[in-house]
């Protein structure tokens, strides 16, 4: 049968035994060897060194790109904003220049036009037929055919103001 196994009553723990002394050993190093190991140590010390460093000067170099692109970016954007603002300003120009009052006041203006008069509307009817009734008024006087033969010399001759170019 197994014995209850109780630590806190082992006293087994508290017995001195005796142990053989050993003696320290004691490492004798070289001199060049422990040259050797200290050179090791400076490279490894400027080896750690220059990858700091060389780390460091690169997160300047980012940080410095990084200020530049934004710069630029800002300036980009400044110029697009001008031009959108342009962009505006001319369709507005634009669409008050293509409103119709402008167009008739240009036209009356420059051109010389009038609005339609009701003696200039003629009227065409057509019958079953493909032909065309024309109304046509003649003036029968002196002064009206003097006139009608001038206006036809007049159209032969400057034929670039009756069209709308």
């Amino acid at each position: 049968m197994q014995k209850p196994n109780n630590l806190a009553y082992d006293l087994r723990r508290f017995e001195t035994h005796s142990q053989p002394k050993t003696r320290p050993q004691i490492k004798v190093v070289r001199q060049r060897e422990q040259a050797r190991r200290t050179r090791n140590l400076i490279a490894k010390t400027a080896v750690c060194v220059v990858i700091f460093f060389v780390g460091i000067i690169g997160i300047i170099f980012s940080q410095v790109s990084i200020t530049e692109i934004t710069m630029n970016i800002t300036s980009q954007t400044q110029k697009l904003e001008q031009l959108q603002s342009e962009y505006r300003t001319l369709t507005a120009e634009l669409e008050s220049s293509m409103a119709l009052n402008n167009i008739e006041s240009t036209v009356t203006r420059e051109r010389g036009m009038s609005k339609l008069r009701d003696d200039q509307v003629t009227y065409v009817a057509f019958s079953e037929s493909e032909s065309v009734d024309t109304v046509e008024k003649h003036d029968d006087s002196l002064l009206g055919q003097i006139k009608s033969a001038i206006e036809r010399v007049m159209e032969y001759l400057k034929p670039s103001d009756n069209t709308m170019e």
